[in-house]
């Protein structure tokens, strides 16, 4: 066999090539001493990756190096797309990453990226040898095909064919913009993915995609011969030892784990071995020489922690949502009563409408001051061949004629032209929905009376209080309510600090499978006008009004 030589090798293996060229980073030149779990990731050459990690374990380093190593020694002749949640995250990471890397390695990196010709060797684009780097933020997502933002947004991603695609924070990107970045490899041989993310919410995201890889955890070997893994064995791992700084002990013997001691001391294993179409690691804090894991241990125990979801997140690299901001789907069955979905009601019913690929449809009556019955859960196509706008619409009407409906409430966008037209048609109280981030209009209804605006946040608060309250009653359980369960529960609060403000604030996240969570929220703000249907048939009107039901308007 013939023995490579050190430039050979360098070409075919990134970590080979950091360590040989001595790539200098922000904080020195680049090892893995102790860093040995960066290794493996920065060596592998599975098609699909996905690094579920804490902070501060230098991943985003290793990441941005593969890249580069790859456009050098043309392992992504197309280029590669470096996705980022926000076109600021773009501005940012290319002159404080990208930027000081060229500029400190010119040898090793910055002679092959070519500033000649209009437009490259900019802070979203660059020419890297004969491929490019494209860096693009992933709220441009809708202008991938056209569907929104500037005609020159909508040609630059509309153009981008590339080898790879790195998704940089997963869980704070648009999910729409994953399956159409993707899209950017369709003439690709190589087709590679890498998602990197601290985790936020169970079952999405990074999270989501690591359950479904074959779950790579670090272990660490013992003097005693023993493989132990801190995140596997967590909390009971963690010892305080005499000079009070924590350790991760062994499983066997109890002693402490030593963090870096050369080759062969530490590996990753992966715990579904029989997964081959997608590589996926776990990462935390506990693993790192540089944080103590007696600490991370005492914020994980205290009952007080105001920063719980950080601990597990930012340090243990686990998802983490508190219960009391997700809705489970027991919660939303516990509504269920024994009522099958009906057909038609006498009413007086309200009604709303979440407009996305299909319409979403929920009406219901007033059963009390603050409690409602939902009659009806359906879905109208709009997008299909056989449907058009118009069909689509009168299936709408036909819904209402058979409840009664005396008012609802309709999503404004994206068929804002087309709502208004059935809004003027109706006979009954009609309002377009639009989401408003200012709580400070939160339910105020334009002058005109067609247009109510709600504080996004607000309304999914109120849902969200409806179902945990038991204020709200379901049609027996059926697989559309099981459809309504998985969108009730798809929508989560976490707390976001606005990075220009540095202030911070609730929000809940985005997904493409919450349309009748929303529309449940338009059914609310229909109803606040709605008679109370008394259990026996009677109708009556309310003696106190709801807070919101003033701002909507008689």
């Amino acid at each position: 066999m013939t023995k490579l030589s050190p430039a050979d090798l360098a070409a075919l293996d990134p970590a080979y090539w950091a360590v040989l060229n001595k790539i200098r980073l922000g904080a020195g030149v680049f090892s893995f001493t102790n860093h040995q779990y960066q290794l493996e990731p920065m060596q592998s050459r599975a098609r699909r990756q996905c690094w579920m990690k804490g902070t501060q374990g230098g991943f985003t380093e290793g990441a941005v190096l593969r890249v580069l190593h790859g456009l050098i020694h043309g392992r992504y002749p197309q280029g590669v797309l470096y996705l980022f949640p926000t076109a600021d995250d773009v501005g940012e990471f290319s002159k404080s990453r990208f930027g000081p890397l060229i500029d400190a390695n010119k040898n090793s990196i910055g002679q092959y990226v070519k500033s000649g010709g209009r437009g490259t060797d900019t802070t979203s684009l660059k020419k890297i040898r004969d491929a490019f780097l494209f860096l693009r933020g992933a709220r441009l997502s809708q202008a991938i095909e056209g569907g929104g933002g500037t005609d020159k947004e909508s040609s630059k991603l509309r153009s981008v064919p590339v080898d790879c695609v790195v998704f940089d924070e997963l869980d704070l990107m648009d999910e729409d913009a994953i399956g159409k970045a993707l899209g950017r490899m369709g003439h690709s041989m190589v087709k590679e993915e890498l998602y990197i993310s601290n985790p936020t919410i169970p079952g999405r995201g990074i999270d989501r995609l690591y359950n479904l890889s074959d779950q790579r955890l670090w272990f660490r070997r013992c003097r005693c011969g023993t493989w132990t893994s801190a995140d596997d064995s967590f909390p009971d791992c963690v010892q305080q030892g005499p000079d009070g700084r924590g350790y991760i002990a062994c499983t066997k013997c109890g002693k402490p784990l030593p963090l870096y001691a050369g080759p062969g001391t530490g590996e990753w294993v992966a715990k579904r071995p029989d997964i081959k179409d997608l590589e996926g690691r776990l990462w935390s804090q506990l693993n790192s020489d540089f944080n103590d894991p007696y600490e991370i241990l005492c914020e994980f125990n205290d009952p007080q922690n105001p920063n719980i979801a950080d601990t597990h997140r930012l340090r243990l690299g686990r998802a983490y949502i508190p219960k009391e901001d997700q809705l489970t789907e027991g919660q939303v069955y516990d509504c269920c009563g024994a009522e099958p979905m009906l057909q038609r009601h006498r009413g007086p019913c309200g009604m709303g409408v979440d407009i996305g690929r299909e319409f979403h449809v929920v009406i219901g009556i007033r059963t009390a001051r603050d409690r409602f019955e939902i009659l009806r859960l359906t879905r109208v196509p709009c997008a299909a061949s056989e449907v058009t706008m118009e069909q689509a619409w009168a299936r709408v009407h036909d819904l209402a004629r058979a409840f009664n409906v005396k008012s609802a409430v309709v999503d404004i966008r994206p068929y804002e032209h087309s709502a208004r037209k059935f809004r003027e048609q109706e006979p009954y109280r009609v309002l377009l929905a639009e989401y408003t981030e200012n709580a400070l209009k939160d339910n105020t209804v334009d002058p005109d009376n067609v247009i109510v605006k709600s504080y996004r946040t607000g309304l999914c608060d109120t849902t969200h209080g409806l179902i945990a309250g038991k204020l709200l009653t379901l049609p027996r359980r059926c697989p559309e309510v099981k459809v309504f369960a998985e969108h009730a529960i798809a929508l989560a609060k976490i707390l976001e600090k606005d990075k220009k403000t540095g202030v911070a604030k609730y929000r809940y996240t985005n997904s493409s499978d919450d349309h009748y969570r929303h529309a449940l929220g338009y059914f609310w703000l229909a109803a606040q006008r709605l008679q109370v249907v008394s259990p026996w048939g009677a109708v009556e009107r309310p003696r106190v009004a709801l807070h919101a039901a003033s701002a909507i308007g008689d």
